[in-house]
């Protein structure tokens, strides 16, 4: 049997080929559709049997609705069949997955674990934008979850947006400046955004628009930035404990966008006695997991790039 995991018509794509419950290859592309020559490449396997889709399409454009993104919603353009269809796979039959799902069995299922805490935070997926899995003898078990617009990502995103970078791309430069920032200059105006554990009063979804302060010059955006950076590892932080609360773990799995923040992990990996992610704990690495959310079958041998973000400690 050959099966497929494809993550599209997001940030970026990737393709995972299975052939006989074993991962062939998983190619990633920039571009929000799979480059034809990946295709080309995958098929090279054989046909697939089965398609699995990376998220609920439907379940992602009843969200849309809810956050008043009609365009978005009603553009059926980029459902996963019409898409299958302009690339010619139109007969294969398709299964759909849980965004966080995706993500924590891209993470379980290729880990060397048995028993441990799989934690998911990103900007959102379907509804969801944080989740703690309790993961143990091959099954998955979600146990907490946080829902939009409460979104640790979107926070982030929306402070990156503010001091003048690209939200969902430059993230990474909210972090580095934040190094030369004083937090305590906009801690208490910034901490205002998030409220006890992912609780947000306002939603950040099209940014902050309601910033109180001037922002003049370089070392306002730093100390923006280190305020930011400071509440988003606080935040980090209380997920952990509520995951080694209700996991009983010492290991942990770390996965979702937010696992890139590689200055905040440095602090909290120290506090788990085994720690997993895959090089792309983001969308990319969705495509695995996928598939494996629904073969429950672990991929030992699975041979991923350096993991740069976070220490492995297995």
């Amino acid at each position: 049997m050959i099966f497929w995991g494809i993550n599209a018509l997001n940030h970026g794509s990737s393709l995972a080929v299975f052939k006989d419950g074993e991962l062939q290859s998983l190619s990633l592309c920039s571009e929000d559709e799979l480059d034809s020559s990946v295709i080309t490449e995958a098929l090279y396997h054989g046909y697939p049997n089965r398609v699995f889709w990376y998220e609920k399409p439907l379940l992602k454009k009843l969200r849309q609705l809810y956050a008043g993104q009609y365009l978005t919603a009603l553009d059926m353009s980029v459902l996963p069949k019409r898409y299958l269809n302009r690339i010619k796979l139109s007969k294969i039959p398709i299964t759909y997955t849980p965004h966080h799902a995706s993500h924590a069995a891209a993470g379980y299922y290729t880990s060397p674990f048995d028993h441990c805490a799989t934690v998911v935070i990103d900007a959102i997926g379907e509804f969801q934008s944080a989740t703690i899995w309790n993961c143990s003898r091959g099954k998955m078990k979600k146990v907490w979850s946080r829902s939009y617009p409460n979104s640790l990502g979107i926070f982030y995103s929306a402070f990156t947006q503010l001091i003048g970078f690209t939200p969902i791309k430059d993230e990474y430069l909210l972090q580095e400046i934040s190094d030369q920032g004083n937090a305590n200059k906009y801690y208490f105006v910034v901490k205002k955004y998030m409220n006890d554990l992912l609780s947000m009063p306002k939603n950040l979804h099209k940014g902050v628009v309601d910033w109180p302060f001037a922002i003049n010059g370089l070392q306002d955006k730093r100390d923006i930035a280190a305020a930011v950076q400071l509440v988003f590892e606080e935040q980090i932080a209380l997920v952990m404990e509520k995951a080694r609360q209700l996991t009983g773990s010492d290991s942990l799995i770390y996965m979702g966008g937010c696992a890139m923040n590689s200055k905040c992990n440095i602090k909290e990996m120290s506090k788990w006695k085994y720690t997993w992610s895959l090089a792309n704990p983001g969308d990319s690495s969705s495509s695995i997991g996928a598939v494996l959310y629904h073969v429950k079958q672990k991929v030992f041998d699975f041979k991923q790039n350096p993991v740069n973000h976070m220490e492995i400690k297995i």
